[in-house]
């Protein structure tokens, strides 16, 4: 019992942090390709040469982490980069951060005084990035496959709204177990009034036992019952949050795509236009003196 109660009480913690991920002010950014911001936290001497050179369009931050979206003219192809911020000096309280053990933490003191720095790294797994291959609009279906990953939690847990599997179940387990409860709460009250009223002691302790189970149930029913509205309302918001988040990124790359293949275009026309004109001049004859 000790068990069930403990586990249930996780459960509710964690919806209970989905809700403060989805709900979480977030700080957003879109932002003009030609200014080529580079992507923050997006280390390209540990990257692969074909991601070099990438430009930020928009940027969503948030006390729990940072959602990016760039584009990548090497390969013509749009994609989000997923920061997880793991420390717990840099982010709001949250039960599965505080479970993390992949931080190190060292305290300085100053003098006599209670100051104290404190230093911190991010978890090797933190960082996630998911690269569209067709040039078509961002939809759930581009990004789903990857929150069940056993290596990819950061998807999951910056991006909660595209995943609805979990709290559809448990929210109709929970109708099950609803009825389940009123329909042992009426066969309670049906045994209670075939009893009638009695002086008999063992009776009188049989009433006492149902009564007793009667408001154990009600306070489960009551229990579930807010349970239910939780997750109803994760519903919802996941719902309007995947929405507005895909409108977004696709606004922020659909208004000024046109610009993008005409600036690279130029780009790419130029760089070739130089290379012969050098390759032309290395493979002119020297002007005798």
């Amino acid at each position: 019992m000790e068990h069930e109660q403990e586990f249930e009480g996780k459960k509710l913690a964690h919806y209970r942090e989905t809700m403060d991920r989805l709900t979480a002010a977030s700080h957003v950014k879109v932002e003009y390709f030609a200014e080529h911001q580079k992507i923050e936290g997006y280390y390209e001497d540990r990257m692969p040469e074909r991601l070099f050179g990438c430009d930020r369009l928009m940027k969503q931050d948030n006390l729990f982490g940072t959602i990016q979206l760039g584009y990548n003219p090497n390969r013509e192809r749009t994609f989000l980069f997923a920061n997880l911020k793991t420390s717990r000096y840099d982010t709001v309280a949250s039960r599965y951060q505080k479970e993390m053990r992949e931080y190190r933490m060292r305290s300085l003191l100053k003098g006599d005084n209670e100051n104290r720095a404190y230093v911190s790294r991010r978890d090797e797994m933190s960082s996630i990035l998911i690269e569209k291959k067709e040039r078509k609009p961002w939809s759930i279906r581009s990004v789903k496959t990857y929150l069940s990953r056993v290596n990819m939690e950061t998807a999951a847990k910056l991006l909660p709204f595209f995943s609805r599997e979990e709290e559809s179940e448990e929210l109709k387990n929970l109708y099950g177990r609803r009825k389940e409860i009123q329909s042992e709460i009426r066969s309670l009250r049906s045994r209670e009034r075939s009893m009638g009223f009695t002086q008999e002691q063992e009776q009188k302790e049989e009433l006492q036992n149902m009564n007793t189970e009667i408001r154990f149930l009600r306070r489960e029913a009551t229990d579930s019952l807010m349970k239910e509205s939780l997750l109803q309302t994760i519903l919802v918001r996941k719902g309007a949050a995947a929405k507005a988040f895909l409108r977004r990124i696709n606004y922020a790359f659909d208004f000024q795509k046109k610009d993008i293949d005409e600036y690279y275009r130029e780009r790419k026309k130029t760089l070739e236009e130089t290379r012969a004109e050098e390759e032309a001049a290395e493979g002119a004859p020297e002007d005798e003196e």
